[in-house]
């Protein structure tokens, strides 16, 4: 496509304000895409909270900001990642900043609402569900959303099954995550100069795996504790790959105190290049998985790849889902480690990503639509919609069991307050002052027990 001297203004939206890996890929990815086709891009990137380019990997804009800032946006993308949702559990105390945006449809759903009435094009960027439901109160406006966009993507094959259910006259299509993409950010054979120092500081010139430091990887820690010839040759580094949702070095550490972690969380790409230069990477997370398997790193995930989201990975040659306690052995482990080409299949998913920022980029070109005018109609029948749905006769609903997801960000978090709260003690317990006040804190006792007599 032919570059113009004007710029751009996009707008993407999603979870950016957050520490976890794969949200922070997102507007990294579709900037560099899009700058390629259109030339010059500000890119906006929307999320709950605003963040400074000072503090975080790039500047994010509040969505609060959106209503006075829609009409100056040439386009719109939503996603990606899991954001297609609508339960309260995002990360842990994750919430809008003010009551009057609804959460969590108040950084996917109305941005493209609001969008949409001032005609700017929407398009989905391959976000996904993940074995959640769609409320009955949604319908309406998710198919409102989906039937007035110019290009509906989703990531894996259950997102647009559930999504044309809702708007089965919608052209939805399964598009490969875009983090399939990092290789064309990432020169495998010039590594950065951020990496070959981390290398030479951390001891990561020598073979090493990844393993994220997360609860669930627990059957690994057995194995390589009962087993530590299951890492002959290798250094290990634990990396928090989404700190948000509770990971911490001390859940790996703790048991495998060798390990090596680091003192700082790196940049997304940063991070995605230690990822592509292990020798295979274990762990829960999606974008952990495409990172590594995009440089043909082996993935050892302790995900089930029959369900949700991770069935778009499952086929991937290097994509091992933990076997049963039996078959979890060290020959089963080492007979799989070590980089290798990637696999053919993402040969594929690079060049429909190609095809798709085409695509892209000729809507955002095309201009504005007349997609208020579908809006304005809606707003007149949503009275309608309210009222009856005030009116109709409400069951008592059995409150639904809690997810898994909710329950691993859950343990995380807690997780996580423990092993800091114990950091605290003990730095606590070795400083000056605790150590100065001992006698006192012993006298304090033998009154309390005079008393007590």
């Amino acid at each position: 496509m032919q570059m113009t001297a004007r710029t751009w203004h996009i707008g993407i939206f999603g979870t950016f304000d957050v520490e976890n890996y794969g949200d922070l890929l997102f507007p990294i990815l579709a900037e560099a895409e899009l700058s390629k086709r259109l030339g010059s891009v500000q890119l906006h990137r929307f999320s709950y909270n605003a963040k400074s380019q000072a503090e975080w990997p790039y500047a994010v804009t509040s969505v609060t900001d959106l209503p006075e800032l829609a009409e100056q946006l040439d386009g719109v993308l939503i996603g990606g990642g899991f954001i297609i949702r609508f339960d309260k559990v995002v990360a842990h105390g994750y919430l809008p900043p003010t009551p009057d945006i609804h959460h969590p449809t108040g950084y996917w759903l109305s941005p493209a609402l609001i969008a949409q009435q001032h005609g700017v094009p929407v398009v989905w960027n391959a976000p996904g569900m993940h074995c959640n439901d769609i409320p009955e109160w949604s319908t309406p406006l998710l198919k409102l959303a989906l039937e007035h966009s110019q290009c509906v993507r989703v990531r894996d094959e259950p997102t647009r099954e559930s999504l044309s259910a809702i708007s089965p006259n919608t052209d939805i299509q399964v598009l490969p995550d875009t983090a399939f993409n990092l290789p064309n950010l990432i020169d495998e054979q010039h590594p950065s100069a951020a990496f070959a120092e981390l290398r030479q500081t951390f001891g990561l010139d020598k073979p090493y795996i990844v393993i994220q430091s997360i609860h669930v990887v627990e059957p690994f820690l057995q194995l390589f504790e009962q087993h530590p010839e299951a890492l002959a040759g290798y250094r290990l580094l634990v990396m928090p790959i989404g700190p948000v949702l509770g990971d911490h070095h001390m859940v790996v550490t703790a048991r495998l105190p060798e390990a090596i972690t680091l003192p700082f969380w790196p940049a997304p790409l940063l991070l995605a290049e230690i990822l592509g230069n292990a020798q295979a990477v274990i762990g829960h997370s999606y974008h952990l998985s495409i990172s590594a398997l995009v440089f043909g790193v082996p993935v050892f995930s302790t995900a089930d790849l029959s369900t949700g989201k991770y069935t778009a990975l499952a086929e991937m040659g290097q994509m091992h889902a933990l076997p049963s306690v039996e078959e979890l052995t060290v020959q089963w482990f080492t007979s799989r480690l070590g980089k290798t080409q990637p696999s053919a299949q993402l040969g594929v998913a690079k060049v429909e990503l190609a095809t798709y920022w085409d695509q892209v980029a000729k809507i955002i070109v095309q201009g504005k639509t007349s997609t208020h005018r579908a809006l304005n109609r809606f707003w007149q029948h949503l009275p309608t919609l309210l009222e009856n749905g005030a009116n109709r006769p409400s069951a008592v609903a059995e409150p639904l069991p809690p997810t898994v997801d909710y329950l691993n960000i859950e343990l995380n978090a807690r997780q996580r307050q423990i092993f800091q709260l114990n950091e605290q003690l003990t730095t606590l317990q070795n400083s000056n002052s605790f150590k100065l006040t001992a006698p006192l804190r012993s006298l304090g006792r033998g009154f309390r027990k005079l008393r007590e007599r």
